[in-house]
């Protein structure tokens, strides 16, 4: 026993631990120090490190701060040699990368702000910070659709051990930067729903996405998961978890013929396509051909360029029609005219002039491919003459 307490003892401490320990004590010091020099006004607060970590607005403005204005951290910014690393995959002095240790912070920020929500052991000590209207606005909303829309046992309730929970779901999933101002409503997600996404939260870029997850409700999502395969489930969830209303608009039959003729061209993107449910009404009456022919283009299309489309275009003049709009006019420009909700007019004009076009017979398709970019290109010139039909 006194052999085993000896090795036990002699156990070398761990180096990743170490190593954390370490970017801990040189952010909460110099680093902050450093900010304090940069922006004075948060010398005011009594605990910069942990005020700042614990408000996801003011530490993402720091976040961008250090990397808008690397020259004033570069000393904190050396290798092993004492050499500058100018980029952000490159080990530091600590062996971690300015990449590894900004996903370190976003975690960090993720604790913080779910202890100063839901409060920890002594809830009375956590801190309040300023919320601004705009933002308070959407996580009300996002907070009533929640309480709308998914079984009141999945609602987050305030408790001593919510942020440990909500902490524990959502830690593994964050690694970047951009998802700091995403914190406060990543929180107003149910739990169970977080496990579900796993890494198909890092899907969810806006707070508009987010509320959009949340609007879709427990129905759907439930309707989804009988109508797709286990591995088709966690592929939705893994790209586009929001695709889960469209598949539950579909239904198991109609899912399985798009699924049939499409998919296999579209790959992932088959799920951002059912995210649009007007899109999705538009394709249940067309044929596979035609869905085949449009595949590179269903994700980004409205259901009105879908049925102007069918409706003045030959079979073979689907793909040149969008492979020639897309490269004239941008994927911008093509996404505003033709994506959702679009621009109706616009559409049917485009539309209506490619199917009147005089096509050389003895190569129709050529000669479509070598006349469309006018078109397109006398928009551009002047739209709103083209729009009069000048």
């Amino acid at each position: 026993m006194a052999d085993t307490d000896k090795a036990v003892a002699k156990k070398p401490p761990d180096e990743g631990a170490l190593q954390r320990r370490e970017i801990i004590r040189t952010i909460k010091g110099p680093v902050v120090t450093r900010l304090l020099e940069l922006i004075p006004a948060f010398a005011a607060y009594d605990d910069p490190y942990g005020t700042i970590l614990a408000n996801p607005d003011l530490l993402h403005a720091c976040l961008t701060l250090i990397k808008t204005r690397r020259d004033k951290f570069q000393e904190f910014l050396v290798d092993r040699s004492g050499n500058p690393v100018m980029d952000d995959q490159t080990p530091l002095l600590c062996d971690r990368s300015i990449d590894q240790i900004v996903a370190m912070v976003v975690r960090s920020g993720a604790k913080a702000y779910s202890d100063r929500r839901w409060g920890t052991a002594h809830p009375s000590k956590a801190a309040k910070h300023p919320v601004n209207p705009q933002t308070k606005s959407l996580l009300d909303r996002l907070a009533e659709i929640v309480r709308g829309k998914w079984g009141d046992a999945e609602i987050p309730k305030p408790s001593a051990t919510q942020g440990d929970k909500f902490y524990a779901a959502i830690k593994d999933h964050l690694d970047f930067d951009w998802q700091v101002p995403l914190i406060p409503y990543f929180a107003e997600i149910p739990i169970k729903l977080i496990n579900e996404l796993g890494r198909g939260v890092t899907t969810l870029r806006t707070p508009e996405g987010i509320a959009a997850l949340a609007d879709i409700g427990r129905h759907s999502m439930d309707s989804a998961r009988k109508i797709l395969s286990d591995s088709m489930m966690r592929e939705m969830l893994d790209t586009q978890p929001l695709a889960a209303k469209g598949v539950a608009f579909l239904g198991k039959e109609r899912y399985e013929f798009l699924h049939g003729a499409v998919y296999e061209k579209m790959g992932d993107k088959f799920w951002e396509m059912c995210v649009d449910c007007d899109r999705l009404e538009a394709m249940e009456i067309q044929n596979a051909k035609d869905l085949e022919q449009m595949a590179d283009w269903l994700h980004m299309i409205s259901g009105e360029t879908i049925n102007q489309i069918v409706k003045f275009l030959q079979f073979p003049q689907i793909p040149i029609f969008l492979g020639v709009a897309q490269d004239k006019l941008g994927t911008e420009k093509f996404s505003e005219i033709f994506g959702p909700p679009g621009h109706k007019k616009l559409i049917k004009m485009f539309c209506e002039k490619t199917s009147r076009t005089p096509l050389d017979p003895n190569d129709p398709d050529e000669d479509l491919r070598r006349r469309l970019p006018d078109v397109f290109g006398a928009y551009l010139r002047a739209p709103a003459d083209f729009e009069k039909g000048l």
